[in-house]
């Protein structure tokens, strides 16, 4: 009866540490439709990091901004926009984010809100300036 008991308490033990054991980023991998319905992202395992490629656009679009000359004609369907994810504080992923709307790349932030909607932050000047937009999840 002892042994049984012993079990019981390792099993139990077990369940409880699994979600530590679970791999954080997991659940951010997946395809993205920005808030304004515009393009889609799919973010993927890239080695020990997430990065982000768009996969879908409404219109065709080109990387005209791009502070790179030559590469101002490339299109952005198939563009990597994210990279470098890793866990950071309170949950959130952290890594870099490619802006096509101006050509800069920020500090970006990922951070699931439910299995649905993740909030995309990317910022500036160290954090004090900061943009959100709420991405949702798509089948």
């Amino acid at each position: 009866m002892k042994r049984g008991t012993g079990l019981a308490s390792v099993f139990a033990a077990l369940l409880v540490t699994l979600p530590a054991l679970a791999d954080p980023m997991a659940d951010v991998i997946g395809r993205w439709r920005d808030s304004d319905g515009e393009s889609e992202v799919t973010i993927s395992r890239c080695g020990a990091a997430l990065c982000g490629r768009i996969v879908w656009l409404k219109q065709e679009r080109f990387d005209i901004f791009n502070p790179n000359e030559a590469l101002r004609q490339r299109s952005l369907l198939g563009l990597q926009v994210l990279s470098g994810f890793k866990p950071a504080a309170k949950g959130a992923l952290e890594g870099e984010g490619y802006n096509p709307a101006d050509g800069k790349t920020y500090r970006t932030t990922l951070e699931l809100t439910s299995h649905r909607s993740l909030v995309m932050r990317g910022c500036v000047l160290g954090g004090l300036i900061c943009d959100d937009d709420t991405w949702s999840r798509q089948p």
